[in-house]
């Protein structure tokens, strides 16, 4: 894959190549003499010799463990015992552990050491008389020896440099970050050659007809080490920059004596590199070829880093505004949250509350517009350290030290000093101070979220504060959702009836069915539990079970002699958006033999409003059905008398705070009145909710309300309390 383009060498300016060490291991001085003077002159391969002596198998062990570098022995079998230079070679393969370098046994009594039984037991290259070496032939036995010596050498430098490349490309495969991995190639490759980690790792981050000035230091060590993220150009040793950008000019790699510059191409997926490392040297063959099998790995490494930086990006980078995203931020809360208290950090939420209305009216663009202007404003108010984060859609998040985000944010927010095209960004805000809370980081945006719903639900327009405490309602709330759900599922939601009486003569004409719980003994006020309901789902099976036992109630008080007695059951909004609703209200009465016009559904204003559409379908046809119809705590939510007068309603209620405003005086009367009159109007029945005093229910007598509730009149009671009040106004009668 690499081809590498040797510079020029200047041969006679070259050092000549290192000696290669001979070790003579023989108790005769005379044939020791002997040996130095044949091999005085001798060279290998433009090599010079550099010859030890040892006269004993002990003395020639301690110099073999200071001189690892030996090629090649040339030894006595018989020395201080008969079996000394035998002992010697197992010494050396088994406790020294050298298995590269060549022995050769020489004794002066044959027979001592039987040459074919010798060479087959112990790892030795050849085994002569000294009667039979000869000058000639002693130089070409050193020589075949070192020769052999060399090829071994060669195969275990060889073994061991791959077995440092596989080892290399397991660590490198775990890295992700491309500075993190430049830094760890360097290092793996000044191990490989065995130079120190001097060299640069530059990369061309930019599109590839971007000039080559544009390549960047992402990795450096050594010297270099102060380069890291510094342009390519600022390399001031002038040879070594040329180097690099004639490697990415060209696309090759390039050798020098004192260097080696590694190109990697990258492919269609990666960004193209240049690496220089300084050697000091010229490589032999056996490291060029070690090199290029490093390269190979290397660049499938570096392909593997950018794509996951590029799959990073996708998880953890806004593609729209191109700064981190919900993912991000999660990752950064869970570094944080893992550190000891104080941390001295907060998380900001931050909601453009026209994004949705803006883009629906005026279309995608306008809203990424927004969006675009809202993202400069949060990272010109809160620079680093702080961290901008986009949620979804126009919610932000801001993470930080809480010292930055102390400020209200909201009037710079909305009025920026930015230019003048979008003067304007109406935003809500809640904060959370991350030393306070206690959970995870996914309840910390959450949190934050559920902050920014209650301001705004709320009607508040200052930053929402996180408060420890609301931890505490929070989990009494979901405890209590859990017990509400076993209430639920063990049928222990009953229901009381407040009776509607006709303010002209008092009877009663009606009753309201309200859910009751206890929970040990304990009731749960409807004002609390009820929305809970709501907000769990759980509504939806509780109200089942409230219109079941309504039927019950009917069909009781059908037996009891009371069949034009109706009853009226809330509906929620979640109850009413369910297609099979209708059906399975026909299945309840059809089931408990009810006529439809007995049953009165009651649904607020809101239930209708918020899908204004299916709702209207889904009411007429419930009233095609003979379910009558009535709205209730009519005038608090979004009352339109044109939205009114299309729904097929048949009956109005008129909220109870309007008439806990009635006084005979007429103060505070104007909105009652004008309900009363407007039911008038419409031909629809109006029923007062709350009425506590005579006075409220003289105003509405004479008003013109015909029929009214309240603990004036019955606070809710059971079915069979009630009965016997129907029971005794019949005997009034």
């Amino acid at each position: 894959m690499f081809d590498f383009r040797p510079e020029p060498v200047d041969r006679e300016g070259a050092p000549s190549s290192a000696p290669l060490t001979v070790l003579s291991v023989d108790d005769d001085p005379a044939f020791q003499q002997s040996l130095r003077l044949a091999l005085s002159d001798f060279r290998f391969d433009d090599s010079p010799l550099r010859l030890l002596t040892a006269s004993s198998a002990a003395e020639a062990e301690e110099l073999l463990a200071r001189t690892p570098d030996v090629s090649a022995i040339l030894l006595d079998v018989v020395m201080e015992s008969d079996d000394a230079g035998l002992r010697l070679v197992r010494s050396v393969r088994e406790h020294l552990g050298n298995a590269e370098v060549r022995i050769v046994l020489v004794t002066g009594q044959p027979g001592m050491a039987p040459m074919k039984q010798t060479l087959q037991q112990l790892d030795i290259s050849d085994y002569w008389l000294k009667t039979d070496l000869y000058r000639e032939r002693l130089q070409g036995i050193v020589t075949g020896t070192l020769r052999t010596w060399r090829e071994i050498r060669a195969l275990g430098r060889a073994k061991r440099g791959l077995q440092q490349i596989v080892q290399a490309g397991r660590q490198l495969a775990g890295l992700h970050d491309l500075g993190e991995f430049s830094g760890h190639m360097l290092h793996e490759l000044a191990e490989l050659l065995e130079v120190p980690p001097d060299g640069v790792v530059c990369v061309r981050t930019e599109r590839r007809d971007a000039p080559l000035s544009s390549a960047r230091v992402v990795g450096a060590a050594g010297r270099f080490a102060g380069l890291r993220t510094r342009p390519l150009e600022d390399i001031d040793d002038p040879q070594i920059r040329g180097l690099l950008l004639e490697a990415l000019g060209t696309r090759a790699s390039i050798e020098t004596p004192t260097g080696q510059v590694l190109f990697f191409d990258g492919g269609e997926l990666a960004p193209q590199a240049a690496v220089y490392l300084a050697t000091r040297r010229l490589l032999d063959e056996e490291e060029r070829e070690l090199l290029r099998v490093f390269a190979t790995h290397a660049n499938a490494g570096l392909v593997n880093v950018d794509l996951a930086a590029r799959l990073d990006q996708v998880a953890y980078c806004d593609a729209l505004l191109g700064i981190p995203n919900g993912n991000a931020l999660q990752r950064e809360l869970e570094r944080m949250l893992a550190m000891p208290v104080p941390r001295g950090c907060g998380l900001l939420v931050v909601d453009l509350d026209q994004y949705i209305h803006s883009s629906l009216a005026l279309g995608p663009e306008q809203g990424d517009l927004l969006l675009e202007r809202m993202a400069g404003r949060l990272r010109q108010l809160y620079p680093p350290p702080c961290m901008v984060a986009r949620l979804h859609e126009g919610t932000f998040a801001v993470l930080g030290p809480s010292a930055s985000l102390v400020t209200d944010p909201v009037a710079e927010l909305e009025q920026g000093e930015d230019d003048h095209a979008l003067p304007f960004l109406g935003v809500d805000a809640a904060r959370v101070d991350l030393d306070a809370y206690r959970g995870a980081a996914s309840g910390a945006v959450a949190t934050g979220l559920l902050l920014l719903r209650r301001a705004r639900a709320g009607g508040h327009h200052e930053v929402a504060e996180y408060r420890a405490e609301g931890e505490a309602e929070n989990r009494a709330r979901f405890l209590e959702s859990r017990a509400l759900y076993r209430a639920v599922r063990e049928g222990r939601i009953h229901i009381a009836l407040q009776p509607q009486v006709c303010l002209e003569d008092g009877r009663i004409v009606g009753a309201e069915v309200l859910a009751r719980w206890s929970e040990g003994g304990v009731p749960v006020p409807p004002a609390r539990f009820i929305p809970i309901a709501e907000a769990s789902g759980l509504i939806v099976p509780l109200g089942r079970q409230v219109i079941e036992q309504a039927c019950q109630a009917l069909q009781a008080m059908e037996r009891a002699g009371f069949p034009d007695i109706p009853l009226s059951v809330n509906v929620s909004p979640l109850q009413l958006r369910r297609r099979e609703f209708d059906e399975e209200l026909v299945e309840l009465v059809a089931r408990y033999r009810i006529e439809p016009r007995r049953l009165e559904l009651e649904i607020t204003e809101g239930a209708v409003m918020s899908d204004y559409q299916a709702g209207r379908e889904m009411l007429a046809r419930l009233r095609r059905l003979g379910f009558p119809l009535a709205v209730d705590d009519f005038g608090t939510g979004y009352s339109s008398l044109r939205y009114v007068h299309s729904l097929p309603v048949s009956r109005l209620k008129l909220d109870r705070h309007f008439t806990a405003e009635i006084d005979e005086e007429g103060a505070g009367n104007s909105v009652a009145d004008m309900i009363i009159a407007l039911g008038r109007r419409l031909g629809l029945d109006v029923v007062a909710e709350g009425v506590e005093t005579q006075a409220q229910a003289r105003w509405l007598q004479r008003h013109g309300c015909p029929c009214a509730q309240g603990y004036l009149y019955a606070w809710p009671e059971p079915l069979d309390a009630f009965l016997l009040r129907l029971r005794g106004q019949g005997r009034s009668g």
